[in-house]
């Protein structure tokens, strides 16, 4: 391993410390509100300084995505990680409480990734797309496996996809060198959408007046997803 020199440990330091101003701005006023002269201000440094460190706000941005993605990847790839791999019930069941846990921790850049589009933006795919696709990868690998070793039933609805999606799938699917049924991937993408709801709504807080602790729904649900694919916890 290289040592890093007393400037570069300092100048990614100061990568860093740009990056949290960056999240307590966001925090307060909104990714569309993100401004380098601000951050520049609250952090004693020079608009020009600053830009030594990123050019542009769009470069923040990207640098604040490829972070949240791979955050969002390196927790469900662990929880998921503490079970063996035979067991895919359990495997996903960790990755989905995983993915709900890191979106509490991390309002701000759960709602970067997921939230409304900052208005002039445009990521550049070869960056972002990368960790975007780390992000769930895990839940189709699980899944994909199972399909595999035949652990796996397709739920009632999804056995016959209209011709459009199911081109689009396999599409997607061969893109990434994945071999799983473009049923089972319609419905791992409907579910992610229930799931993706449901954080989102505990994140707003509309869930907890009428469930008290969303986190009983949340596993509610994450259960009887698995149910339907035959897979137990």
């Amino acid at each position: 391993m290289i040592k890093q020199s007393r400037r570069e440990k300092l100048r990614e330091a100061t990568h860093e410390e740009i990056k949290r101003v960056a999240q307590q701005q966001m925090a307060e006023q909104g990714a569309a509100g993100l401004s380098l002269r601000a951050i520049a201000a609250q952090m004693g440094m020079s608009a020009p300084a600053l830009y030594n460190y990123y050019a542009s706000r769009d470069e923040l941005v990207t640098a604040l995505l490829v972070d949240a993605y791979t955050s969002l990847a390196e927790k469900i790839e662990a929880e998921a990680a503490k079970h063996p791999e035979a067991e895919y019930g359990a495997r996903f069941l960790a990755a989905t409480l995983a993915y709900r846990e890191w979106a509490l921790a991390n309002p701000t850049l759960y709602a970067l990734i997921f939230g409304t589009p900052i208005p002039g933006y445009k990521a550049p795919k070869e960056i972002t797309v990368p960790a975007a696709i780390r992000s769930t990868a895990t839940f189709i690998i699980i899944l994909a496996q199972a399909w595999g070793a035949g652990k796996v039933k397709i739920p009632e609805g999804y056995a016959l996809l209209p011709e459009k999606l199911e081109q689009h799938l396999k599409i997607w699917a061969e893109s990434i060198g994945l071999d799983i049924s473009t049923s089972l991937l319609a419905y791992s993408l409907s579910g992610w959408g229930v799931i993706q709801g449901l954080v989102t709504l505990e994140l707003f807080n509309h869930l907890q007046p009428t469930t008290g602790d969303p986190a009983d729904l949340y596993l509610l649900q994450a259960k009887a997803y698995l149910h339907q694919l035959g897979l137990e916890v």
